[in-house]
């Protein structure tokens, strides 16, 4: 369901008549806050746990000889080809390195430092250019610091957790998956109940909304695993 369609959807849900809006842009009254709704409740549920399956992403990029760190927000993801602008944080454990003259025969983990250890050892006194096999992030902008600083074009690839997006136009697809996507509307008729103090559309909504977010949960978050034996 797209972004309209959710908002219609909330229409219906909430008895408002006359079939809900028509676009959600230049609507006034109790249009424009359903519209609202729609949104907010799409935002909320992306920002309710920090590790929801469909938001973690990839990303590659490549490396310029002689530099170290890549600051993502002026990186270009060449997955998507845009600059990474929704990094909320990396998934470090994912990092591999190789380098493009060769190509994924060459691909090799990246080990990740604690930020002070590698600045001591990477960023002090004079440094000989060279393959990275470590990295760390900076906490000032979550840049990542490769050492060795590259002496050749390498590609850096892994994934990272995007930031919670809006929908602004009619065509816009949450991108919660397709058969739970109604947990949006179901969000939304809590914030419509509770404006509108209609504790019919409040109960429905807070009923459904339970159990399409316990779907949502064990679908979309990292299950529990048990670790290896220590000896």
């Amino acid at each position: 369901m797209n972004f309209l369609q959710l908002a219609q959807r909330l229409a219906v849900e909430c008895g408002v008549t006359s079939g809900g809006p028509s676009s959600v842009s230049g609507q006034t009254g109790m249009y424009a806050k359903l519209v609202n709704w729609t949104n907010d409740a799409y935002v909320e549920i992306q920002g309710m746990f920090d590790n929801w399956g469909w938001m973690r992403k990839q990303f590659a990029f490549n490396t310029v000889a002689s530099t170290g760190d890549y600051l993502p927000f002026s990186t270009t993801n060449t997955v998507t080809g845009n600059l990474m602008t929704d990094l909320r944080y990396w998934w470090p454990e994912t990092f591999r390195c190789q380098k493009v003259s060769i190509g994924v025969q060459d691909e090799q983990w990246l080990v990740e430092w604690e930020y002070q250890v590698f600045r001591n050892t990477y960023r002090f006194n004079v440094q000989v250019d060279g393959r990275p096999v470590v990295f760390a992030v900076n906490p000032q902008g979550k840049a990542i610091m490769l050492g060795q600083v590259p002496n050749d074009v390498y590609k850096i690839s892994g994934e990272y957790q995007c930031l919670p997006t809006s929908m602004s136009a009619d065509t816009d697809v949450p991108e919660i998956p397709s058969h739970l996507q109604l947990v949006i509307v179901y969000k939304a008729m809590q914030f419509y109940g509770l404006y509108e103090a209609a504790p019919e559309v409040l109960t429905r909504g807070n009923t459904e909304f339970s159990r399409l977010m316990n779907q949502l949960e064990r679908e979309q978050l990292p299950g529990l695993y048990l670790g290896n034996p220590l000896a």
